[in-house]
């Protein structure tokens, strides 16, 4: 009792703990939400700086691209092209000196083949190779890139200094289209690195963490801090949103701020290790921890004086009451405990002795039914004397016996091992209380046995078969629990009994030709005579539409015989024989080659079949075995008709590669065959893959179109390529060089 005082009085002490707790915890957040603020602040300086310099660029390019002298230079020689270009020159000079953002501004004619600047004005390949060339990066690709069409965007140039590679970010844009729709030239400004890395190096606290500028695939374009240059950032936030945010940045915990930028597809962000920012908040934390501490040390000093100095008289009371009792006085808690476990005791032992009596009770009473049912109760003593022993209430010597076959359609298994216990107890509360029904279990099945009075036998099936159906209903519904009743006709005396079990038994072998979910009755399901209706011409027909392919007629015939099976009370032995019959004459359409790969002990269909128990079950084994059989044969039959598909797909690539819609989903159509199949069976018969051989067709078929003097774009359109990009980049990969090269060699 004083462990209960001393808890009490903690709880007390708790709470002003749990208040100082909580207002601590309040103070990190508003401290925390301020440096997120002051952080993703100075981040959107950064990044309204940078978009606004950015903006002036994409001004500059628009006012660049409207100049009349820029359009006559561009248009090719003239008599006055070289004052021209000195004049062009000059003003690309001013330009560039009024703008320190950018590091230069470069002029390229498609027409000229050139490239001019304020300080140079060279060949495209010198200027390339002056500017740009690289090991990775190609003259190809940068002239690709000059002469294609952008409307305004940002993109990273490759730059090779004293054997480091980095990347310029640069901002592009083509000039006024000619007249036969391409672009007149580009404006290319690759951005200053050093005036941005200066901008992001005067950042308050700067000095304590870094600041990135990425573009759209996350690869580093600036940061601050030495000159070293990242590919990309590998961080696991990599593809967060915007805002701030607590990370591990190099296995230091940080505070990440991520903006985007208004202009571009760029990323602003700025990481700042935590401890920055918590260095003022330590005192306070450490202040906050001993004051805490203090309290628990004086609280708990109260706690146990006071809880000691209450005890005392109490235990003083205990130890009088416990005199006599030493053998338990010490498992007592306190004084209540103990009046509690002496009452607890005297009740405990009354429920146990009754518990057990009810429980032998139902022993001998499950025993003794299961006797009578198999014949085996002493018939010498009466059954007025039985009922009076056994407590079953008989009030006449006339029984019926029913059996339950139950199923669940719950996933939960605990459903099924309580059914017999779900449903005897419930169909108890059903049946009407002048007919005394007793459950027991008889080899795993639920019996019950019926005592009628005499009053009753006119109506006592009646009043059972509603009993069954209410019970089954909720039982369905509250359980998902399904079962089947058989039942048999009234018999007389304790051998009546056993006589009844029997027909009941007899009775619920019809559930597989009568179905499940309804109540049989043993004078209602006598077989009628029948004889054996599946011949074996029948037999041959239906193995030779089998081996025709004729699955069709098959499948009725399969149904005609299933049908005829169940659609009368036939004898049971003939149903099962018919059955088993059909089944191995299934198995018999399957080739003898075919059977040597089929895994038997696994699939077992005879087995299976043999060990079905209603019509359901028969139905769902035998179209089982009718979808393998079926499986095998159609099998057979593609393999044997697909033999030449290879040389039917190459004669039809070969006529339709100029459709733009030719491929492999097409191909695979046109054949009724899945996309993947058709191309798995090209490679096997050719050893060429299906899209590699369209290309090249297309690619041969291209060469004699160039060499005959045709234009590329023309040429693309005649062999079945969407753009003339799409061409030259297929025609350089099987070829080795572009279109408009192999035109000139040729």
């Amino acid at each position: 009792m004083a462990f209960r005082w001393m808890v009490s009085y903690a709880v007390i002490l708790l709470i002003p703990v749990i208040l100082s707790i909580i207002i601590y915890s309040q103070t990190r957040e508003i401290v925390e939400y301020e440096i997120k603020r002051a952080s993703s602040a100075m981040l959107q300086q950064v990044r309204y700086i940078v978009d606004g310099e950015l903006q002036q660029t994409e001004s500059l390019a628009t006012q660049l691209s409207i100049q009349p002298e820029f359009k006559k230079w561009l248009n090719g020689p003239s008599a006055d092209h070289p004052y021209l270009t000195y004049q062009t020159k000059q003003e690309l000079g001013n330009l560039l000196a009024t703008h320190d953002f950018i590091k230069g501004i470069y002029l390229y004619s498609n027409k000229l083949g050139t490239v001019l600047s304020g300080d140079t004005y060279a060949d495209a390949r010198l200027f390339f190779e002056l500017q740009h060339a690289t090991s990775s990066y190609s003259y190809e690709e940068w002239l690709d890139m000059m002469q294609t069409e952008h409307a305004g965007s940002y993109i990273t140039l490759p730059v090779e200094i004293q054997g480091r590679k980095t990347v310029t970010p640069a901002y592009i844009r083509s000039l006024p289209m000619q007249v036969d729709g391409t672009p007149a030239g580009t404006l290319l400004f690759p951005l200053h690195n050093e005036k941005i890395r200066t901008l992001l190096e005067n950042i308050d606290w700067v000095k304590q963490g870094q600041v990135f500028i990425m573009d759209e695939r996350n690869q580093v374009l600036f940061q601050n801090g030495d000159d070293s240059e990242f590919a990309s950032l590998s961080e696991p936030w990599e593809l967060e949103g915007t805002g701030t945010f607590t990370r591990s940045f190099d296995g230091i915990p940080s505070m990440v701020t991520i903006e985007a930028s208004d202009t571009t597809g760029w990323r602003y962000v700025s990481v700042f290790p935590t401890e920055v920012f918590w260095e003022r908040a330590r005192t306070i934390q450490t202040l906050n921890g001993l004051g805490l501490l203090l309290c628990f040390l004086i609280g708990g000093a109260v706690i146990y004086y006071f809880a000691r100095k209450n005890y005392d008289p109490v235990k003083q009371l205990v130890s009088v009451f416990a005199k006599g009792q030493s053998g338990h006085a010490g498992a007592d808690a306190d004084e209540y405990s103990f009046i509690q476990r002496s009452v607890l005791e005297t009740i405990r032992e009354r429920d146990d002795m009754s518990n057990k009596q009810t429980q032998q009770l139902r022993v001998l009473q499950h025993y003794y039914l299961a006797r009578a049912l198999k014949g085996q109760a002493d018939r010498s003593i009466p059954l007025s004397e039985l009922s009076r022993t056994y407590h079953l209430q008989w009030t006449s010597e006339r029984f019926g016996v029913l059996l339950f076959y139950i199923e669940s359609d719950a996933s939960d298994v605990r459903v099924l091992d309580m059914a017999q216990f779900i449903v005897s107890n419930i169909l108890a509360d059903f049946v009407p209380n002048h007919l005394a029904v007793r459950f027991t279990d008889v080899d795993g099945t639920l019996a019950a046995v019926v005592n009628v009075a005499d009053d009753s036998e006119a109506c006592w099936k009646m009043e059972l078969e509603d009993a069954l159906a209410q019970a089954h209903e909720f039982i369905a519904t509250r359980y998902k629990l399904r079962f089947t009743t058989a039942g048999s006709d009234l018999q007389t005396g304790l051998d009546g009994i056993h006589q009844a079990f029997l027909q009941a038994l007899e009775a619920q072998e019809y559930r597989i030709v009568l179905g499940e979910g309804q109540s049989l009755w043993y004078g209602e399901v006598k077989p009628a005579k029948s004889s054996y209706f599946f011949t074996v011409n029948e037999q041959m027909i239906l193995l030779n539409l089998l081996k025709a392919g004729d699955y069709d007629k098959a499948q009725g015939v399969i149904d005609d015989v299933v049908e005829q099976a169940f659609q009368t009370q036939a004898s049971l032995e003939i149903i099962r024989f018919v059955l088993l019959d059909l089944a191995t004459t299934l198995i018999k359409a399957i080739p003898d080659d075919e059977q040597t790969a089929i895994a038997w002990d696994e699939w077992r269909p005879l087995k299976r079949l043999l060990a079905c128990t209603s019509k359901a079950e028969f139905h769902q084994e035998l179209s089982d075995i009718r979808d393998q059989v079926c499986g095998v044969l159609r099998s057979r039959q593609n393999v044997q008709t697909q033999a030449g598909i290879g040389e039917k797909v190459t004669a039809f690539v070969q006529e339709h590669y100029g459709d733009k819609n030719l491929s492999v989903s097409l191909i695979g159509d046109h054949f009724r065959l899945s996309p993947q199949y058709v191309s798995r069976l090209f490679r096997e018969q050719t050893g060429q893959g299906l899209h590699d051989f369209i290309s090249q067709t297309r690619v041969q078929a291209a060469k004699s179109l160039l060499q005959e003097g045709s234009s590329i774009d023309d040429t693309a359109e005649g062999v079945g390529f969407a753009s003339g990009h799409a061409f030259i980049r297929v025609f350089k990969k099987y070829e080795g060089i572009t279109p408009g090269k192999y035109k000139t060699i040729n």
